[in-house]
């Protein structure tokens, strides 16, 4: 079927296509009467007609597209954000394009690459961070460009990011207040910089409140159940495990909870437990999980507003943004004179 044009409509209405592009694009002011208007929308609904985009980009040097790369679509906190992004695109005449780089930098590169030759107007990635050269070129360019949930140190760019350290911290702090001296601390991947941040400040707050620093209640490995699971059996396999866990990451905590349960374990009977960061279902587990929050409409909102600006005003800016997190304090810590010492929790 042949599309409807912008002469279709104007032959029918009897005005030129000028007036009806201008009348479709809410152009102002129109000198036209309000019947001519209406009849022009009118008519356009009926023909079911369809803006001509490669036109429109050849002619505003814009394709109204904007890529999103996020490292696991499956996350529930990284699908939040880009539901946020996807609604501010469609609110503002953008195509959202979203890709999934799965934790792998060299797809990571690929994905860029291949955004920047379709002639994205801009894009928003969660870095892999085994590599920075490519986000770095893209910097140079002054492209328009927004980094989420990780940023780098070496150079400067619109990033939107949680206060990860500070919450890392305030979490040791609050199982000190139950009376757990001996914390453990779980992550994914030890480059990425939320990692970072969480690890500095648990070290930061063990050092703080007088606690053992002990190598061995620190767990690394990748942003997986299977390193999850892995790295609590390893924990639990120790003759003194810690009382209470930090992880770090929210696949990596639900293969934790499993490691615990496939051992008999018990939460928070036997181990106290935060896990980073909050899943729709933590307050309707066994046990209600206690979790930090990202605010993820918030990241999504900002990461838009900064590359949205950049992409109108033409202005390329280096403004990091820090949302602030928060703890749901729901039922997996207990307090330490409720817990049976090490040598009686279980007779086996």
């Amino acid at each position: 079927m042949t599309p409807v044009t912008l002469k279709d409509i104007a032959r029918i209405c009897n005005v030129h296509p000028s007036t009806v592009s201008r009348v479709l694009r809410e152009q102002e002011p129109l000198k036209i009467s309000k019947n001519t208007k209406d009849k022009i929308l009118k008519t356009a609904e009926k023909l079911k007609y369809q803006p001509d985009q490669t036109a429109r980009a050849l002619r505003t040097k814009k394709s109204y597209t904007i890529g999103l790369i996020i490292p696991n679509i499956s996350s529930p906190y990284f699908a939040g954000i880009a539901k946020v992004i996807d609604e501010r695109c469609g609110e503002t005449g953008y195509t959202l394009i979203i890709s999934d780089s799965n934790e792998n930098q060299e797809k990571e590169i690929r994905i860029v690459n291949d955004l920047v030759s379709r002639g994205v107007d801009g894009i928003i990635i969660a870095p892999v961070q085994e590599s920075d050269k490519h986000i770095r070129e893209l910097v140079e360019k002054k492209y328009p460009l927004v980094v989420i949930d990780r940023c780098f140190n070496r150079f400067k760019t619109n990033s939107v990011i949680s206060n990860d350290e500070e919450i890392a911290y305030k979490t040791v702090a609050y199982l000190t207040k139950f009376g757990h001296r001996s914390i453990g601390f779980i992550s994914g991947r030890p480059n990425l910089y939320p990692v970072m941040k969480r690890l500095s400040g648990y070290e930061k707050a063990i050092k703080d409140f007088g606690l053992p620093l002990r190598k061995e209640f620190v767990f690394k490995g990748t942003q997986s159940l299977e390193s999850g699971y892995r790295s609590f059996n390893e924990l639990l396999s120790l003759s003194d495990f810690p009382t209470a866990v930090l992880i770090s990451g929210t696949i990596i905590t639900l293969g934790s909870i499993k490691a615990m349960i496939d051992k008999g374990y018990k939460i928070p009977e036997d181990i106290s437990i935060i896990g980073f960061t909050d899943i729709p279902y933590a307050q309707y587990l066994s046990t209600p999980l206690t979790t930090v929050s990202h605010k993820i409409s918030d990241i999504g909102e900002e990461a838009f507003r900064l590359l949205f600006n950049g992409m109108v005003s033409g202005t390329i800016t280096a403004d990091k943004i820090v949302v602030e997190s928060v703890m749901n304090k729901r039922k997996s810590v207990a307090e330490m004179a409720e817990k049976p010492s090490l040598t009686t929790r279980f007779n086996l």
